[in-house]
């Protein structure tokens, strides 16, 4: 992407300080002293540095005029935590001079990069740079540590004068904020499992008819050319079709957001793991909780697979922990019953929990007589909290749902397994 130049910084060195007050010095004590060489040499080393300011102004002048822009290329975009990344940012020269200017223009230019520390792991940024007559060319590695939005640039060209009185740092190009995923684990080897587990269990039977598998409650407003009429009869209640293609059974993942910082980097993950894991076996999912607004908490997997994957992984850039715990306490409930009210019929719901109040469990009880409910719930070293999350688990078992609990040192694929592989997954 092309960006526009920002400022530029400009300062006088200790070296300029030292000359600038040496000469004032040394031309009053020529006054004082009517010594006409005191006087002469003071002035002189007073005009050197502004001699300096002024050919660092016209140097800084004359490079803007000549490279006014910066192209910064991020690949891959969007970074992922412990991915590396690679940036390449080129200032081009726009203007016709000759080719011996432009030629010491960049060679005598020093160019870097600023770039937040969660891009870069807490280490500082080795470029290489490449000059040509007519750009300079920088390009340096990252390695993301952090999801979220963090800034990049601008780039940085360094200057000074001949004498080392003055420098100036001239700003090319914005800073821009970079998206950085969460780190994934891959689960797909397992997520078959799960969908197929749900697939024996809709409807309330452990056999049920393949139509019934894209089936869900007939709702006021639903089109009646969409009502299976055979299974209709057959269960007693009017079914309509929510997904007309056939193994194609969706999830959404219930994610339940810490307040403590490296707790809520553990549940977006495990529950961006899930999601992807879904739409890997071949069945559309949607992520819920938070603040993620009800327009974007739709199905994702209608589309490619690529497109699937960055619409889930996107959503989860921005998530931030909960103000307070009433506030997380009220978007799960939010959730939970979005999960209930919109899901389609053999929906599985998968929950990345931390220890629930009363109001949550009760808001998530229901989900589990459906028999295709399955929860993490985040444990912790603390007495208090690790009864709190057994407590949460054993309520959720006791409504039908198939819990574990996890702490963030755990391996999740071991965790992922050991859920699926408990009770009656076959």
């Amino acid at each position: 992407m092309a960006v526009e130049r920002s400022a530029s910084e400009t300062q006088i060195t200790s070296r300029g300080v030292g000359m600038a007050a040496a000469g004032l010095v040394l031309g009053a004590l020529g006054v004082g002293l009517a010594t006409p060489p005191l006087v002469y040499t003071g002035v002189a080393m007073v005009a050197s540095v502004i001699v300096a300011g002024a050919w660092m102004l016209m140097s800084v002048n004359a490079f803007l005029r000549r490279f006014p822009y910066a192209r910064r290329e991020v690949t891959p975009r969007p970074l992922t935590v412990g991915v590396p990344g690679r940036v390449t940012v080129k200032i081009q020269s726009t203007a016709q001079h000759s080719g011996l200017l432009r030629r010491a223009m960049t060679s005598s230019l020093d160019i870097r990069e600023q770039a937040a520390s969660e891009l870069t792991g807490g280490m500082g940024t080795k470029a290489t740079v490449t000059r040509t007559p007519d750009s300079l060319t920088l390009t340096y590695s990252l390695m993301p540590s952090r999801r979220g939005r963090w800034p990049l640039g601008p780039a940085l060209v360094h200057t000074s004068d001949p004498l080392g009185l003055i420098w100036a740092d001239t700003a090319v190009g914005d800073a821009e904020r970079v998206p950085v995923w969460p780190a994934v684990v891959d689960l797909s080897a397992t997520a078959g499992a799960l969908m197929g587990h749900a697939d024996r269990v809709v409807l309330g039977a452990r056999s049920p008819s393949p139509d019934d598998a894209a089936l869900r409650d007939y709702r006021e407003g639903d089109d009646l050319r969409r009502v299976h009429w055979p299974s209709s009869a057959r269960l007693g209640r009017m079914l309509v079709r929510s997904d007309e293609r056939a193994g194609r059974r969706p999830a959404t993942v219930i994610l339940d957001l810490s307040r403590d910082s490296e707790a809520l980097e553990w549940g977006i993950s495990a529950a961006a793991s899930i999601a992807l894991s879904v739409l890997d076996s071949g069945h559309p999912v949607r992520l819920l909780g938070g603040r993620l607004h009800p327009d974007v908490s739709r199905h994702h997997g209608e589309h490619s697979a690529e497109t699937a994957r960055a619409a889930v992984l996107n959503q989860t850039v921005d998530l931030a922990s909960p103000v307070s715990q009433a506030v997380a306490t009220n978007d799960l409930i939010r959730a939970a019953r979005q999960a209930s009210d919109d899901a389609p019929q053999g929906e599985v719901i998968v929950g990345v929990l931390e220890p629930l109040e009363k109001a949550a469990l009760d808001a998530l009880a229901p989900i589990g007589a459906s028999g295709r409910a399955w929860a993490i719930v985040r444990t912790s070293d603390n007495p208090t909290h690790a009864g709190a999350a057994q407590d949460t688990a054993k309520a959720l078992r006791r409504a039908g749902w198939r819990a574990t609990t996890a702490d963030v040192r755990s391996d999740l694929a071991s965790v992922w397994s050991t859920l699926l592989t408990a009770g009656d997954i076959e």
